[in-house]
């Protein structure tokens, strides 16, 4: 069952049952006070009965022989005063004798106890009637009597009859009337709970983007906006994951294929060697393509291990001078720039940074290498370093081919390569950029690539004042 439809049902539950117990209470209760307040009356005409009668016998003569007569007498006059034609009377004598009745009713009161008491009352019902009858004891000096009076209290059990009939006719008035409104607030309520279903439902369907919309500030708007921290946060992951994958399967992908190609030069190069007769010159050829590709594979495998060995190194930070450093990159890529006569030209700054000193060896002399890659013959790298604001910078910079601006957010990823061809005949495998990124986040640097197509690339690199701990 749905929450608003529990909400509705309970709450017509305590509305009926409510107005039910306060009904009949309101009802009983007038009830009540019309009954009470023809008893009072009632008794009061009976003791106006009573005095009256008591003060006519009282009156009469000591000697007078025809008491009865005149006691019926007096009743009847005083009974047409009282009551005219309305109410029963009955007179007895002292023996509980009929001396005078106006009607054939019959009570039991006059077998009640009346022992201590001058008067009862009681309410009977007869033949599907009300009545409230009376009676008390009369005693003077010319005779003792007994008078009973009643009277029809029909009209107090029709008016609580008919109070009932309204009562009932507002309850189910008032349950509709509640009920219309209870529904229509019950499903307002509730609209933010089903929205928030209809959004979860979406969510789990993989529309990472649905949102629920907030308004106001109570539980449910609280709830809400928990809802949608929370959705944010799984759209991230889950796009951090998805990103992933589709690197592993890119990194997969490349890295087959870059397995693939001189694997298959080399089985087919050394196929030849074992299969067919070659000239001298052929067989140096073909010894050399098999021995260039095995090399290609020897540096990827280098780069791989390099790239593990990243991964699970602990950095030792410890303070490294900038000059030291600098001479050491230049003496270990002064061999391969040779290759293409490429000069390096140092502006270094004194200085200190701090870090594992063969990563950062590593991250320059990546850098170059990549910058010597991209440079003609005879081409030129600057590496200046100063010390600055927020830490000591670096800025390599070369006059190669450079790189279009919307690929050099991807030149981190492993095995991309913006020409392949030139990256291969070059010796290059993809790695070292995103050796290079591995080692800058390692050390709590920051760095800024910039470059266009044929005017070069300068790449910028911040370390930390202060050591920041290890990986």
């Amino acid at each position: 069952m749905r929450i608003f439809a529990k909400q509705f049902i309970t709450m017509m539950c305590v509305m009926i049952l409510s107005f039910m117990v306060l009904g009949n209470i309101l009802v009983y209760t007038a009830f009540e006070t019309t009954i009470n307040r023809e008893t009072d009356q009632s008794i009061e005409e009976m003791k106006i009965f009573q005095y009256a009668m008591l003060a006519s016998l009282e009156g009469l003569p000591r000697d007078y022989q025809a008491v009865d007569l005149a006691a019926s007498e007096i009743v009847q006059s005083i009974q047409q005063s009282l009551y005219g034609d309305q109410g029963g009377i009955i007179l007895y004598d002292k023996d509980d004798a009929v001396i005078w009745q106006n009607s054939d009713y019959q009570s039991q009161l006059l077998k009640q106890n009346r022992e201590g008491h001058t008067g009862v009352w009681q309410i009977a019902c007869q033949n599907g009637h009300y009545y409230l009858e009376l009676l008390c004891e009369i005693n003077s000096t010319a005779g003792n009597y007994v008078l009973e009076v009643h009277r029809s209290i029909d009209h107090v059990y029709q008016d609580r009859e008919r109070l009932f009939a309204r009562y009932q006719l507002l309850l189910i008035v008032v349950a509709a009337i509640f009920a219309a409104v209870l529904l229509v607030l019950s499903l307002h309520f509730t609209r933010p709970v089903r929205k928030l279903s209809q959004a979860t439902r979406a969510f789990a369907d993989g529309d990472y983007k649905k949102r629920v919309q907030i308004r106001g500030n109570d539980e449910m708007a609280v709830l809400g906006r928990d809802f949608n921290q929370m959705a944010s946060q799984l759209e991230e992951s889950i796009a951090q994951l998805e990103e992933e994958a589709r690197r592993q399967e890119e990194f997969t992908a490349a890295f087959s294929h870059e397995l693939k190609t001189p694997l298959t030069s080399i089985i087919g190069y050394a196929d030849i060697l074992r299969s067919q007769t070659l000239s001298e010159e052929d067989r140096s050829l073909s010894a050399n393509y098999i021995v260039g590709q095995g090399r290609r594979l020897e540096r990827l495998a280098l780069k791989m291990l390099e790239m593990s060995y990243i991964d699970a190194q602990e950095v030792q930070f410890q303070e490294n001078q900038v000059s030291v450093l600098a001479r050491q990159v230049q003496d270990m890529t002064e061999n391969i720039r040779k290759e293409k006569n490429i000069q390096l030209e140092l502006q270094i700054e004194g200085g200190v940074i701090y870090g594992d000193p063969d990563l950062i060896l590593s991250l320059f002399s990546n850098l170059i290498d990549n910058a010597r890659k991209a440079c003609p013959e005879g081409g030129r790298i600057w590496l200046e370093g100063r010390q600055e604001k927020e830490g000591y910078c670096f800025c390599l910079k070369d006059n190669g081919c450079g790189m279009p601006e919307e690929e050099i957010h991807k030149i981190t990823e492993p095995f991309y390569m913006i020409d392949k061809s030139r990256a291969r005949k070059e010796g290059g495998a993809g790695i070292g950029m995103a050796l290079c990124q591995k080692i800058i986040r390692m050390h709590h640097a920051g760095w800024e690539i910039q470059s266009r197509k044929g005017e070069g690339t300068q790449i910028r690199i911040c370390f930390p004042k202060e050591v920041q701990g290890g990986k």
